[in-house]
């Protein structure tokens, strides 16, 4: 790693994306993205950022709703914020949109997720009718030169089957600390899935 570059993320987002994979090298913003699927004319649901990674997460959703709504405008979007009011309303499904079960995405490279994450997206992805859900399992803070920039670790899941079908980490340009790098991060997830 050049040392004009150097890495602060929290130990705990720098482990998640150190085990990804298992054996071959984890993920990295600048390694080169599989094309995802096409989302057009479909329902989605975006989950909220999982905590653990030490960005700004409220200011992230926010983002990440903004862009892809900005970069996908035919997709029928449902965001955390819904999400958030539907199971205010549905108390009984117990499911806790900020404490998703992610960790096997720091284990291996995940082609099918399972229980308790795949029961969870499965009926909420039933309830608001969205065959497909975009989870950013992890988000961090890397310095870079003077400024910052935040990378996010993302999958598209098949909600009925709970399929991967697409896995990515991507980062915003270098920016100073606060909401332009948190924008940005946003952005290079909306231009990774809508090229």
């Amino acid at each position: 790693m050049s040392e004009t570059r150097r890495r602060v993320l929290p130990a705990g987002l720098l482990l998640f994306l150190l085990a990804c994979g298992g054996a071959h090298a984890p993920p990295a913003a600048e390694d080169p993205k599989a094309p995802a699927p096409d989302l057009t004319g479909q329902t989605v649901m975006v989950l909220p950022v999982q905590p653990g990674g030490g960005a700004p997460l409220a200011e992230l959703d926010a983002e990440i709703a903004f862009w892809l709504g900005e970069r996908a405008p035919r997709v029928r979007w449902v965001f955390p914020a819904e999400l958030d009011r539907i199971l205010a309303r549905s108390p009984a499904l117990e499911i806790r949109l900020r404490e998703l079960a992610v960790g096997s995405f720091g284990r291996a490279a995940v082609k099918r997720i399972g229980d308790p994450l795949y029961g969870d997206l499965r009926r909420l992805g039933a309830i608001v009718n969205a065959r497909y859900a975009i989870l950013p399992v992890a988000a961090g803070t890397v310095a870079a030169g003077t400024g910052t920039r935040v990378e996010l670790a993302a999958a598209v899941v098949d909600t009925f089957d709970g399929a991967v079908l697409w896995f990515g980490v991507v980062g915003g340009d270098v920016a100073p600390a606060g909401p332009e790098a948190t924008a940005g991060a946003a952005r290079a997830l909306a231009r990774a899935l809508f090229p």
